[in-house]
C-alpha cells in the first residue's frame, strides 16, 4: 500500500512539473514581428546598403543624327541619368543607326535586355494594337493636343499593357515637330504624289499612310535616302523641319515642302521592363524624372528652333506651299481601318482619340 501511494505521489510531482513548465513558456516574451517599428531602421538601412551596392549598365540606341534634336535629348538624358544616379545606373547612349534601331529596338526590350530605345509608337502595335492608333494620320494639329492624349487615362491604360508585354514606357513627350512631304514638286492635293517614289521609314504604318496619300514608298534608313535621292531612286522623303535641316543638308537636294502635317514628329522613350523591376525603387524615381525633364525639354527647344531652322532653309532656297488639308485627310481615313485590321485596334479606340483632341480644342478656344 505504502508502495502505491509512493508511486502515485511521485506521478504527481511529474504532472505538477510538466504543468508549470507549459506555463513558464506561455509567459515568456513572445518574438518580435519582423515588420515592428523597431525593426524598421535596421531594415531601412539593409536597403540602403543594397542600393549603394547597386549598378547596372544600359545601352541606349536611336536613328537620328547629332545635329537633330531627338539626338541631343538622348544625349542629355544618358548623361543626367548617369549623373543623377552617381553612376549606379550608366547609360550610354548610341546613335546614329550605331547600334539596333526601329522594331529591332523595340524587341531587344520585349528579351529582357539592359536596353532603352526612343522609337515612334507604331512600333508597339504588334504587342499592343492601340499604339498604332495614337498616333493616327491627321489625328494632331498641335503638340498641345498632343500632350493632353499623352496625359489621358487613355494613354496610361495602354503603357500598362505594355509593361505586361515586357516594354516599360518611360515617357512619350519627345517630340519635334510635324511631318510633311519633301520633294522637288508642287504637291497640293493627293493627285500630285501619284507616280512618286518617296523614301519612307520602316514603320509600316508610316509607308501606309504614305501609300494613301498618293505616293510609291520606298522604305530605308535615312543614311541611305539621300544617296537615293541622288542616283534617282526616290524623289523626296516625308520628314520634319529638323530631318530636312540635318547634318547632311537634304536640303541641298529637295527645295520643296508640302505641309501637309499628316503626321507628329513623336517618339516615345522606352525600357526593357525586366531591367525596369531590377532597379531600385531609389533610381527609378531619378530616372522617371529625368525621361519626362528631357521630353518637355526637347519639345521646347525644337519649338524655339524651329522658326530659326525654316529661315535658315528659306535662305537656302527651300520653300513651302500649303495644301489641301480636307484632300489629304479623306485620302488617309482608310489608314484607320488598315490600322484596325492589322493590328487588331478598334473604331473605338479611334473615337476616343478624336473625342479628347475635340475636348481639348473645346476648352481652349
Amino acid at each position: 500500500m505504502k508502495k502505491f501511494l509512493a508511486v502515485v505521489l511521485a506521478l504527481c510531482m511529474v504532472f505538477a512539473l510538466c504543468a508549470c513548465g507549459g506555463t513558464a513558456s506561455n509567459d515568456a516574451p513572445a518574438e518580435k514581428p519582423a515588420d515592428t517599428p523597431a525593426d524598421a531602421p535596421a531594415d531601412d538601412a539593409g536597403k540602403a546598403a543594397d542600393d549603394d551596392d547597386f549598378h547596372i549598365e544600359i545601352m541606349f540606341s536611336n536613328v537620328f543624327q547629332p545635329t537633330e534634336w531627338n539626338y541631343k535629348a538622348s544625349e542629355k538624358l544618358a548623361d543626367m541619368i548617369t549623373e543623377k544616379t552617381d553612376g549606379h545606373v550608366t547609360v550610354t547612349y548610341h546613335g546614329q543607326n550605331d547600334l539596333d534601331c526601329y522594331a529591332d529596338s523595340v524587341t531587344r526590350a520585349v528579351n529582357g535586355e539592359n536596353w532603352m530605345g526612343l522609337e515612334e509608337p507604331s512600333l508597339f502595335a504588334d504587342y499592343v494594337g492601340d499604339a498604332a492608333m495614337v498616333i493616327a494620320p491627321m489625328l494632331y494639329s498641335t503638340n498641345e493636343e498632343y500632350n493632353y492624349v499623352m496625359d489621358s487615362e487613355f494613354v496610361a491604360n495602354l503603357c500598362d499593357q505594355l509593361a505586361e508585354m515586357g516594354i516599360h514606357v518611360l515617357d512619350t513627350h519627345y517630340s519635334f515637330g510635324f511631318r510633311s512631304v519633301v520633294t522637288n514638286l508642287n504637291v497640293t492635293k493627293p493627285e500630285d504624289l501619284n507616280g512618286h517614289v518617296l523614301r519612307a521609314t520602316s514603320s509600316p504604318l508610316f509607308t501606309k499612310t504614305l501609300e494613301a496619300m498618293g505616293a510609291t514608298p520606298n522604305p530605308m534608313s535615312f543614311t541611305e535616302c539621300l544617296q537615293a535621292i541622288t542616283s534617282g531612286v526616290v524623289e523626296g522623303f516625308e520628314g520634319s523641319v529638323s530631318t530636312l535641316s540635318g547634318a547632311a543638308k537634304p536640303y541641298e537636294l529637295v527645295k520643296n515642302v508640302a505641309e501637309t502635317n499628316h503626321l507628329i514628329a513623336t517618339r516615345w522613350l522606352f525600357i526593357s521592363e525586366d531591367c525596369w523591376q531590377s532597379i531600385p525603387e531609389k533610381y527609378q524615381a531619378i530616372i522617371e524624372e529625368c525621361a519626362v525633364e528631357c521630353g518637355y525639354w526637347e519639345q521646347q527647344m525644337c519649338e524655339e528652333d524651329e522658326a530659326a531652322q525654316i529661315e535658315m532653309l528659306k535662305e537656302n532656297g527651300v520653300k513651302w506651299n500649303k495644301v489641301d488639308n480636307e484632300a489629304f485627310r479623306k485620302a488617309c481615313e482608310p489608314v484607320i481601318d488598315w490600322i484596325i485590321e492589322e493590328y487588331g485596334s478598334s473604331r473605338e479606340a479611334y473615337d476616343t482619340l478624336t473625342g479628347l483632341v475635340a475636348e481639348f480644342r473645346a476648352n481652349n478656344k
